[in-house]
């Protein structure tokens, strides 16, 4: 993979260290931006807060999901299962960043030093298909630290776990990495076909090797989505567990609108999102304008709530981006005036100037941009 030392003319005719300052201080925002071209002098593969990992390998799930086997440098420390990473990689010498979660369990970790990513392609995306094209076995990719609360408490009370497809793969490092063999944990995975259920086998040697482990694989297209029939065949005692979900946004939706019907406690149902947060105000969005005031361009509100960041590109917009989730802070701008709702803490802003990340952000009546 191509780097920024590597995109440098030959070193004979290299500009001077005052020349590479003053070229990179007028382009980058902080002081650590500024440096990490020199570093680069030096240190190609270093990028700032970012941890450069070596591909291990690349394997093929099914025709739709790959894990890329991934061998972090000595910076990164660790991971808790159910955690996530974000990966930095250059494609044409533009620099993209998106979110995966650690499908792999610690015991890996702890004697082979690598880690795996589950990826499922994204139809239309730029980087999924790309991903699964062009990293070979030793190339250099960038991660960061292991983040995220999507992690089991350390205690050892029942759990039920509900997956959906790809959002399977928080699930397969806790499994992996279970510390309680005692530990009454029930998981309930949903595909779309009898094909369709990721690590298969693997889950099942986790149910053969941990009396109190029950995986149970459901069809979806003969044996229908989550319901109170399957609470109650498979884990009748739900109400007394922690429920942990993972998947499609319905399907997250879905299970915790039906839980809460069935009077379980907010407090013991988790989940993650695997992709954006779904919009959901809790009354119909004002009609209004959304104007980007130093482009001099509006937009009208749209119906059916879209994120100021969708807005913005259908204005002919292209601020900058990155995970499109609320993660990576790459959208942050300043309101100047009106109010949005935040999708990820579900929260509405007053009315003043304040900054906002614009992929979570949903207009609230007439709102202005210092965009």
């Amino acid at each position: 993979m191509m780097t920024h030392a590597q995109n440098l003319p030959d070193p004979l005719k290299r500009p001077g260290i005052p020349a590479l300052i003053s070229q990179t201080i007028a382009r980058t925002p902080s002081l650590t931006d500024y440096l990490e071209p020199l570093i680069q002098l030096v240190y190609p593969h270093y990028l700032v807060g970012k941890i450069a990992t070596k591909v291990v390998n690349l394997r093929n799930e099914d025709e739709h999901v790959y894990s890329i086997v991934l061998r972090p440098g000595r910076a990164f420390r660790s991971f808790v299962p159910g955690q996530y990473v974000e990966l930095s990689v250059e494609r044409n010498g533009r620099r993209f960043s998106r979110y995966f979660s650690i499908s792999s369990g610690l015991p890996q970790w702890h004697h082979e030093g690598t880690l795996e990513l589950s990826i499922r392609v994204q139809e239309g995306g730029q980087i999924t298909s790309w991903l699964r094209q062009t990293l070979k076995a030793g190339a250099v990719v960038h991660i960061s630290q292991a983040q995220g609360d999507f992690v089991l408490p350390n205690v050892q009370s029942p759990l039920l776990m509900l997956a959906g497809g790809s959002g399977i793969t928080p699930f397969r490092s806790m499994l992996a990495s279970l510390q309680h063999p005692e530990q009454a944990i029930t998981l309930l995975y949903y595909a779309q076909n009898a094909d369709a259920h990721l690590f298969r086998e693997e889950l099942l040697a986790h149910q053969a090797q941990y009396p109190q482990v029950k995986v149970v694989l459901i069809d979806s297209e003969h044996e229908g989505f989550f319901g109170s029939a399957h609470l109650q065949q498979h884990c009748p005692d739900f109400a007394a567990r922690d429920i942990y979900i993972c998947g499609p946004a319905p399907m997250i939706l879905h299970s915790r609108k039906l839980l809460q019907e069935l009077n379980v406690p907010d407090a013991q149902i988790h989940f993650e999102f695997f992709g954006p947060t779904p919009t959901q105000l809790d009354s119909p969005s004002q009609t209004g304008i959304t104007e980007f005031r130093r482009s001099v361009k509006q937009i009208v509100n749209p119906e059916a709530p879209q994120s100021l960041l969708v807005l913005a590109e259908d204005a002919g917009l292209k601020p900058a981006s990155g995970c499109r989730m609320g993660v990576c802070y790459q959208c942050i701008c300043k309101k100047q005036s009106g109010v949005v709702f935040n999708t990820k803490t579900g929260q509405y802003s007053d009315t003043g100037a304040q900054d906002i990340q614009l992929c979570i952000s949903v207009p609230v009546g007439n709102v202005v941009l210092d965009i």
